[in-house]
């Protein structure tokens, strides 16, 4: 198969002989055509640049399926695979409808991966792209409820005899996708607050912004002001000041962080975005300079925290609860329905109104490697619960 674009494969199980389905091949290759209700249409993904109209169908899909996120959509799944996750096998399995409308869309990468970022080896394994190493929560697949079924057989059948790895499942749109004797490895807390507007919020939290009120007097004394900075503004510049700002807050709280490490990622995320889907800040400025920022994922309703920085001396304006108080505001005033603060149980998620959701991990070892990794998962399962109970920085 050429490395210069892509073509659709048939996916016709009876024929894969087992070497060519451990290897990710397929027997027979065929032009790419809109297919009907029938067998799914396989692609393997080698120059994303050549999926545009697939991604447009793709993006409508997850906005029709209900509870899907931005780490189910091309931005992201696209973008991943070219930077974070070095461009591993991956396939796009479509399912479609008589009219030949899109009704189900799976994304699948064979390659090594750890089944925890401080936790060696790494395991051959087919996984959801775009997630692992503390990347995504959320997983799943825009598949609607009646292909759901259909397309839990294929993920059954396309990975049988080598492990499957399905990492931080989203509890509508992944979980129900879990094949059977798969093993549940962990839950993750996402809390996520519902906005609404002052009035109709709770007496605690109402007196919590209330008392933020004096700090806002503060700031402004201090020549600090707020706004939200769209994707159009986000360019080198932006991502270097948001990248030292978050190192410094981490570096006061004795935190190392990958996030710097990302930045490949986060430039193709902006040039994939919109005003309205995609990466999107809320910033604190003082003299036309951003000081504190916090950066979100834009999805539907919903806008996902996903990093944060600000410079340490302005603590004491506690300018981490201001900003979040502003752009809690200024999203709900915009018709935002839903804060999504993702992975984490950090105390402050929790005084901003947050209420779990969890998402989960499942496996299910197979091929060589699968008796050893059996013997592996108690290791796993004992890491990944100390990160829920180890203290977490918090919110100045």
């Amino acid at each position: 198969m050429s490395d210069s674009g892509w073509r659709s494969q048939t996916s016709s199980h009876s024929a894969r002989s087992r070497t060519d389905r451990e290897e990710g091949l397929t027997s027979s290759d065929v032009t790419d055509a809109v297919r009907g209700s029938g067998d799914p249409n396989v692609i393997r993904v080698t120059d994303p640049s050549q999926l545009a109209d697939l991604s447009k169908e793709w993006l409508d899909l997850a906005a029709r399926v209900p509870g899907t996120s931005y780490f189910q959509t091309p931005d992201w799944v696209l973008s991943w695979w070219e930077t974070v996750g070095r461009k591993p096998f991956t396939e796009l399995v479509t399912w479609r409808n008589s009219s030949g409308s899109l009704d189900g869309l799976m994304f699948l990468s064979r390659m090594r991966q750890r089944l925890h970022p401080r936790l060696g080896p790494a395991w051959p394994l087919w996984t959801a792209t775009g997630s692992g190493g503390g990347m995504a929560d959320h997983v799943g697949w825009p598949i609607v409820a009646e292909r759901r079924d259909e397309a839990g057989r294929y993920l059954v059948h396309h990975t049988r005899g080598a492990t499957l790895f399905l990492q931080d499942l989203d509890p509508d749109t992944g979980v129900p996708l879990v094949p059977p004797g798969a093993r549940r490895v962990i839950r993750n807390p996402c809390p996520r607050v519902a906005l609404a507007p002052d009035a109709s919020l709770s007496p605690d939290l109402r007196r919590a912004r209330s008392h933020l009120r004096r700090y806002e007097k503060k700031a402004d004394v201090a020549g600090i002001s707020f706004r939200w900075l769209r994707n159009a503004e986000m360019d080198d510049r932006f991502l270097d000041r948001l990248f030292e700002l978050h190192t410094l807050r981490m570096g006061e709280k004795g935190i190392s962080s990958t996030f710097p490490s990302t930045r490949d990622l986060q430039r193709r995320l902006i040039a994939r975005g919109t005003a309205r889907r995609g990466p999107i800040a809320f910033a604190a400025e003082k003299d036309r300079r951003i000081v504190g920022v916090l950066y979100f994922l834009r999805w539907g309703d919903t806008i996902a925290f996903y990093q944060s920085g600000w410079q340490p001396e302005l603590a004491k304006l506690s300018l981490g609860r201001l900003l979040f108080n502003g752009a809690i505001r200024e999203a709900t005033a915009d018709g935002l329905r839903t804060l999504d603060l993702l992975r984490g149980n950090e105390d402050y998620k929790y005084r901003l109104g947050g209420v779990d959701r969890w998402d989960e991990s499942w496996i299910i070892p197979g091929g060589g490697t699968g008796q050893l990794l059996k013997m592996f998962l108690p290791v796993y399962r004992f890491a990944t619960r100390k990160v829920w109970t180890r203290p977490t920085p918090d919110v100045a």
